[in-house]
């Protein structure tokens, strides 16, 4: 049951990935691009208590450690987020372009933009986890004393509460003025930019994430 859960959270995510399409999304009520977040984050928080409930292994890397089913709902919300930040700043990676602002057929902007959301699932597997489960695993485990349903509810609450809170700090006066000045520094240095989005993307195949021994004590 929890990787089942974890699977299906997994897929309300790359909907909510799939609508930050803008062909897609405009086409939609923009109730639904802002149900994303509270979404997003209730299936981080939901998947973080199934993972809690699911064995782990004993060798290799956390990410080698955590089950696949965790792992790609980790790795879809991870994607949400950062699509969300690259749009947010205007973000660019030469010819992927998530405002695509740029004149190009849909069919073009689409193999771009799924390519390098969802299909860069495969190694946001290898760091979502790392990302995700310092934060969530601590109390995942104190809920998993109670049946998974009512975990999942909970931590899913937490979640969603997060992803309401950070949909609401990118509307912030503040938070406008630093993104502009952002904007500005990534157009004026897109070659920077690039390297640096290449090198979050491709950090954790070099050097993968581990687990602290005091998390192998307690899950032993």
């Amino acid at each position: 049951m929890p990787s089942l859960l974890s699977l299906l959270f997994a897929l309300l995510t790359a909907a909510c990935v799939a609508v930050r399409f803008p062909p897609i999304g405009c086409a939609l009520p923009a109730f639904l691009l802002e149900l994303g977040f509270p979404l997003v984050g209730f299936s981080l928080g939901a998947a973080a208590a199934a993972e809690a409930h699911l064995p782990r292994g004993t060798v290799g890397p956390l990410w080698m450690r955590v089950r696949a089913a965790p792992r790609l709902a980790f790795a879809v919300g991870v994607s949400f987020i950062t699509t969300v930040i690259a749009q947010t700043l205007g973000v660019s990676l030469g010819p992927v372009d998530p405002t695509f602002s740029a004149v190009a057929p849909v069919g073009v902007n689409a193999l771009w933009f799924f390519v390098f959301t969802l299909g860069f699932t495969g190694i946001g597997m290898m760091s979502a986890p790392s990302l995700v489960l310092p934060l969530l695993h601590p109390p995942a485990r104190l809920l998993r004393r109670l049946p998974l349903p009512a975990g999942a509810a909970i931590l899913g609450a937490l979640g969603a509460g997060i992803g309401l809170a950070f949909r609401d700090t990118l509307a912030l006066p503040a938070v406008a003025q630093v993104v502009a000045t952002a904007q500005a520094f990534c157009k004026a240095n897109q070659g920077l930019v690039a390297g640096v989005m290449l090198a979050l993307t491709l950090a954790p195949v070099v050097f993968p994430s581990r687990e602290s021994a005091s998390e192998d004590t307690e899950d032993a």
